[in-house]
Formats: structure tokens, sequence, C-alpha cells
């Protein structure tokens, strides 16, 4: 989830109590304009800033959706790169080509 995402959702929260930017500004004791940054997406905020303006809305999350997880495949990709980046360009050509032959045995019809 991006930065205008979390703004859009922070605005989303803060509209919906018929807040004012410098309401939430104040009670997340924050300045105003830094408040509009963040709901525009222009900013990046931190964890701890996002915990003070979830406490001021009176929200315990700001984000109503789980953190994403990566899936197996972002996983298994993950490992793979690990796995190679010690590797020299020789040994990562020849564990390519031995991918490349996996795959194909694998789309080979099985009699």
């Amino acid at each position: 989830m991006g930065s205008k995402e979390v703004g859009k959702m922070i605005r989303q929260k803060r509209k919906a109590l018929n807040w004012t930017q410098e309401h939430l500004a104040a009670r997340a004791r924050m300045k105003a304009q830094y408040l509009s940054r963040i709901e525009r997406g222009k900013q990046q905020p931190s964890l701890n800033i996002l915990e003070e303006i979830a406490k001021a809305l009176g929200s315990e999350l700001i984000i109503d959706i789980p953190l994403e997880q990566k899936t197996k495949q972002q996983q298994a990709i993950d490992k793979l790169v690990s796995l190679l980046k010690d590797k020299s360009p020789d040994e990562i050509q020849v564990l390519t080509t031995m991918i490349e032959v996996l795959e194909s045995y694998g789309k080979k019809p099985i009699d």
C-alpha cells in the first residue's frame, strides 16, 4: 500500500468525524501542513506518526486491511535471489540453463 492510499484512508476517517486538518493535526501533535502532505500522498509517514494519527482518530489502526504478506511465489523468488547473490556470472548462467531445461522438461507431455 502506497502513501497515496494511506493518505486517502486518513482523510476519509478525518472527514467521517467532520474534523478539519488543523483539528486532527493538533490532536496528533503535528503541523497541519505535515498532515496535509500525508493526506495528499506527498509525505511517507513513519509508523510512529501513523500511530499518533490513529490514536488521535480514536482508532487502533489507520489501515483497514492487514499488511500485505509475500506470496509463496515471491518467497521462493527471494530465496533464489539470496542464493544467487554470491555466485559468479558463469555459475549464474549454468543455473539459469538448468532451470530452463527443467522448465522445458515440465512442458513435455508424459507418455
